[in-house]
């Protein structure tokens, strides 16, 4: 029983004194002090190598890179002791620093503000690391006032790269409306059988011969391209909100601006629209193995449908989250998760009972036909994705 009040004791001690104070009028807890943290960009290696005191360098800009996410709720607390230093967020200028003032920045609202859960703070001036003081705190319990936050200059510039962003999603949107009018137009009949919730849900196709037997004629291939369109769209507004589903590399280049977004938006439509081509030969390919070759049709067909249907449904949702700040930056990588296995599991399902309704195949052939088209290819792009 001695140990155990010992032990309690302890625990008590070590929650009361392992937050020491700090901030404005000592009112915030200091979870983490960022003092031994501080890194210097070399130029030569390209990268951020750590501060060293004895280099004696010149350098003026001294950086921490920050998980934000590791601290939800909490807050950055920064001060420096004289005039003529600039505070940057990922090389974007934030604002002035004053002299021997602290300046308080909400972790929820950096969050929104920059769209990353990862970022690197830069002070530019003539003060040494180690005279600044940068910490993650949170409120005292004693406090009662109500906290005041950093409030921006007028040298906290935005981005250039906001206008660019905002132009092409414009233009991009502007193209998936063009696309949508002219197939809405033309092919009247294949849209209104393709964005029909009756004939989605339908087990057994009405019209065997209309758009399912002939998957590669000019109007699938409308709706094709239309899906390719509304995917890369989606892409797009998953990378402005900090998601990047296709690794940057020479193919999908880096940057923020118009030029560079686009061809971006038109790489990954071509991305996708080779996808959908190469996923019907590959269903042509395993059907004659599995000698289900009669089949491949309408499964095919019932994979543009699902997509183009379900994917649209997400493009709204998205483009109503981004213009409202609804997306939840976090959590949103594991929410796109689950909703994308949901979607997947429920088509491979509608797929498999439609497939059991229109030809007479054995059951275990054709879960082991679903397994090689449709869960492995799943498992396999999640996987490499996310």
């Amino acid at each position: 029983m001695r140990y155990l009040f010992l032990l309690l004791l302890s625990f008590v001690c070590n929650l009361t004194f392992a937050a020491f104070p700090g901030g404005p009028e000592n009112k915030y807890n200091i979870i983490y002090n960022f003092e031994k943290d501080w890194t210097e960009y070399d130029q030569d290696l390209q990268l951020y190598t750590p501060y060293i005191l004895k280099n004696n360098n010149d350098s003026k800009a001294f950086s921490l890179q920050i998980n934000l996410n590791d601290y939800p709720g909490g807050f950055l607390v920064i001060k420096t002791p004289r005039k003529g230093n600039f505070l940057f967020f990922d090389n974007h200028l934030k604002r002035t620093l004053p002299a021997n003032k602290w300046v308080v920045y909400s972790i929820r609202q950096l969050i929104q503000e920059i769209k990353k859960e990862e970022t690197v703070l830069s002070i530019f001036g003539s003060n040494l690391p180690e005279e600044n003081i940068v910490f993650i705190g949170f409120p005292s319990a004693k406090t009662t006032k109500v906290i005041t936050k950093a409030k921006n200059s007028f040298l906290n510039l935005t981005p250039r790269s906001t206008e660019q962003i905002s132009s092409s999603l414009v233009f991009v949107f502007i193209i998936n409306i063009i696309m949508l009018s002219f197939i809405a137009t033309n092919y009247t009949k294949a849209f209104k059988k393709y964005y029909n919730f009756k004939d989605l849900s339908a087990i057994i196709p009405k019209e065997s011969t209309f758009l399912i037997n002939k998957p590669m004629d000019r109007p699938n291939m409308m709706f094709i391209i239309m899906a390719s369109l509304i995917l890369g769209f989606i892409v797009m507004l998953n990378r402005i909100n900090g998601l990047n589903l296709l690794e940057e590399k020479f193919f999908f280049e880096s940057g923020d601006t118009f030029g560079t977004l686009t061809t971006f938006f038109f790489k990954t439509c071509l991305f996708f629209f080779i996808s959908f081509v190469i996923k019907y030969f590959f269903l042509n390919l395993t059907g004659k193995l599995f000698n289900i070759r009669k089949i491949v049709d309408i499964h095919y067909f019932k994979v543009i449908q699902t997509t183009l249907y379900f994917f649209s449904i997400v493009l709204i949702l998205l483009l109503i989250g981004f213009n409202a700040h609804l997306i939840p930056n976090a959590e949103f990588k594991y929410l796109l998760t689950s909703t994308l296995l949901v979607f997947y599991f429920l088509r491979t399902i509608l797929i498999y009972l439609t497939i059991n309704r229109t030809g007479n195949i054995k059951t275990l052939y054709l879960i082991s036909y679903l397994c090689i088209v449709e869960v492995f290819p799943i498992v396999l792009g999640i996987r490499i994705l996310f």
